[in-house]
């Protein structure tokens, strides 16, 4: 589709734990910054680590994690490295097969370098800007299922949102669509956004749906790169028949 709705993309891939990961983050960030990802840093993040026991007040402890960014000069497309798990993602997504080559690339770099042992976890999820077009409204593109009451004319709407949570194929698919007027709205699991998005998605200022697919399973295997990129296609597949029943036929034949 020559204006395809996707604005963000991402793969993660969750291995068995590496202590000792940034001893090898060197050589992994000399590796990507000769392959067109010469933006690195290294970044600190803390969640709350919450167990509740018998005493009256639950457990609160902060856990601290580290996470090392590899980003092109554009901040376009990139990896994000944890010690038990590789993202890659994009805002500037071509075609499946491209983003693929990239998520397998990182992850073979990864193995090579620290030889993993296994996979516990395979992600693949997409987030797409469902915007009418001038004189268009936004129940033309979208599947009523996922108005809410967003199409009632009276009040000034906040925002409207929806989530559906499916198990199949083996994994867990979560659907989710957030109505607002303005700007785009995003998960605050990915605010702040890391990459730039580009300019038609940041220019958008009027009512809009983003819909987020996020489709993952959860299994211990083998680390195997011929089964990691099987699942991920299979991942693909479920994700674009979601978007297929979420949208309508006009909202395709505009965008096409």
């Amino acid at each position: 589709m020559n204006l395809a709705p996707v604005f963000y993309t991402l793969a993660q891939v969750q291995f068995n734990p590496i202590a000792q990961m940034s001893v090898y983050v060197d050589r992994v960030q000399e590796h990507l910054r000769r392959n067109g990802f010469p933006d690195f840093r290294e970044e600190n993040l803390f969640e709350l680590a919450i167990r509740r026991l018998d005493e009256p007040q639950p457990d609160v402890r902060p856990q601290k994690h580290v996470r090392w960014s590899f980003t092109n000069t554009q901040r376009t497309e990139g990896y994000l490295l944890l010690s038990n798990a590789l993202v890659f993602h994009t805002t500037k997504y071509d075609t499946f097969t491209k983003f693929l080559e990239k998520t397998i690339l990182g992850l073979n770099l990864i193995h090579e370098t620290v030889e993993l042992a296994y996979v516990e976890k395979i992600g693949l999820r997409y987030l797409d800007a469902i915007v009418p077009a001038e004189d268009d409204t936004l129940q033309q593109y979208l599947n009523p299922s996922l108005m809410g009451f967003s199409a009632n004319p009276e009040g000034c709407l906040g925002h409207s949102y929806t989530e559906t949570v499916t198990g199949i194929a083996g994994g867990n698919l979560s659907v989710r669509a957030v109505i607002t007027d303005g700007s785009l709205a995003l998960s605050p699991d990915l605010t702040p956004l890391q990459l730039e998005l580009q300019p038609r998605f940041k220019e958008v200022n009027r009512r809009n749906a983003v819909l987020d697919a996020d489709y993952c399973v959860v299994k211990r295997s083998n680390f195997d790169l011929v089964e990691i990129q099987e699942q991920l296609t299979r991942s693909h597949d479920i994700i674009t028949e979601t978007f297929k029943i979420s949208v309508t036929d006009y909202a395709r034949e505009r965008w096409a």
